[in-house]
């Protein structure tokens, strides 16, 4: 979320500044983006999503005994959680 408010922060602050330190920004995430950590970092988060997500799953397969709750997924968590 603060690789977003930081790209919006730069985007103002180049269109501000003029075209060439915002194409220097540029250049500059386009490299990062290249870098083998930020990939490490991209693959470290999708497993945490991808663990986090299949936590869920077994929580709603447990909590079975809601048969008035049909639908998707985010209708059974809802409920689960008080808010549906």
């Amino acid at each position: 979320m603060k690789f977003f408010f930081a790209l919006i922060a730069s985007y103002v602050i180049g269109a501000r500044t003029g075209g060439k330190d915002f194409d220097r920004m540029t250049q500059s995430l386009k490299a990062l983006y290249k870098t083998d950590e930020f990939a490490e970092v991209v693959d470290a988060a999708r497993s945490q999503a991808g663990s986090v997500l299949r936590d869920l799953a077994s929580m709603v397969e447990c909590h079975g005994n809601v048969p008035e709750v049909e639908g998707d997924l985010v209708a059974r968590v809802s409920h689960l959680v008080g808010r549906g």
